[in-house]
């Protein structure tokens, strides 16, 4: 694939990883809003209101199958819950817009609508009435997708430290890996490793081809080692001298047993 080619497939990439940003930025600021509005909110912590948080979980046990959860532990917790999730969507926001620790954002983001999924919307019939199943994929859908490369900090941080390339999905670096790997039988094509062949080969014709063929097949799965199409080659050349010169067998063996004294070096 050509330089060209590389760049339109990168800016393909770029671009269907901006068709993201609708849901980013809707989900983003949906959470803002929503913490912002339960902290800005004198009764959704205030026991004597009717926006109390306490109250809201205690209607929103009827019938949700995580009712024994609500009443025995998050009703008697009801202020620290409150601030929890009130701390925890404003967080969510910020990062899911920022795209820093995104993938965890989306996380939690998707653990608390799944929460309100089976209390305050769980009895919403049909179900696709309520919002949280529908925020419960679209959580999803960011979290398998991860933070867009080169559009979040999370990017960023991944460019300048290496160790921490988890924290994005890695499809634009992915293509560009594709394509550096279908450029590098350019590199490494047989006819660029120079292993002369015994002086007499030239008298077998035959039997150097029925050779190369054989060796031919083997090369396929090596394509994207150099050190072992050395090693091919130099076997190879060995094979053929045992055939039709052995006189030039002693300096194919020497390069054979140098290549691999130096691969084993290498290896410890």
């Amino acid at each position: 694939m050509g330089s060209n080619e590389l760049a339109s497939v990168k800016g393909s990439s770029v671009i269907q990883l901006s068709l993201l940003w609708p849901l980013r930025l809707f989900m983003g600021f949906t959470f803002l809003y929503a913490g912002v509005q339960h902290l800005s909110d004198p009764s959704y912590f205030d026991p004597s209101k009717s926006g109390y948080v306490g109250h809201l979980i205690s209607q929103y046990a009827v019938g949700s199958p995580i009712h024994d959860l609500l009443l025995g532990v998050v009703a008697p917790n009801a202020v620290a819950f409150g601030w929890m999730v009130a701390a925890g969507e404003v967080l969510v926001g910020m990062a899911t817009l920022t795209g820093f620790l995104f993938r965890l954002a989306a996380s939690v983001g998707l653990v608390l609508n799944f929460t309100f999924f089976l209390s305050a919307t769980w009895t919403a019939f049909p179900f696709y009435f309520g919002s949280d199943i529908v925020f419960v994929m679209c959580w999803l859908t960011l979290l398998l997708t991860g933070p867009q490369v080169g559009q979040s900090i999370d990017g960023a941080i991944a460019k300048r430290i290496p160790s921490l390339s988890w924290l994005v999905t890695g499809r634009e670096p992915a293509i560009g890996r594709v394509d550096e790997k279908r450029q590098e039988p350019q590199q490494l094509q047989p006819a660029e490793l120079s292993v002369p062949l015994a002086k007499r080969a030239n008298l077998y014709p035959k039997q150097v081809h029925e050779v190369d063929v054989a060796f031919d097949r083997i090369k396929k799965q090596f394509v994207w080692h150099r050190e072992t199409l050395t090693i091919l080659e130099f076997v190879r050349a060995f094979v053929i001298s045992l055939g039709v010169d052995r006189s030039d067998t002693p300096r194919l063996l020497n390069g054979i047993q140098t290549l691999v004294n130096r691969k084993g070096m290498e290896s410890t």
